[in-house]
């Protein structure tokens, strides 16, 4: 089963996309109210651990809070994985 790690300022439209594109059964809001930069860290750093497949991040919008999610039980394969 693989995962996906993402950042938004609508999390939970996100989340609902990639769960039916990928068909993932699980979720989780890992953080919000972060700036653009500590969300794109964030995101990096948490697809790396996790071994997740990260979403890129999404169009730069200042003065708004990002979250970072993850959605996991999908076919998107593990990152190691598809190396």
């Amino acid at each position: 089963m693989g995962c996906r790690v993402g950042m938004s300022t609508k999390p939970e439209e996100r989340i609902q996309y990639w769960k039916r594109k990928e068909g993932h059964t699980d979720s989780k809001i890992l953080a919000c109210g972060l700036t653009y930069e500590k969300a794109q860290e964030m995101e990096a750093f948490e697809a790396e651990m996790k071994g997740c497949q990260s979403s890129g991040g999404g169009e730069r919008v200042d003065g708004v809070a990002w979250c970072v999610y993850c959605v996991w039980g999908g076919t998107i394969p593990r990152s190691d994985a598809s190396a």
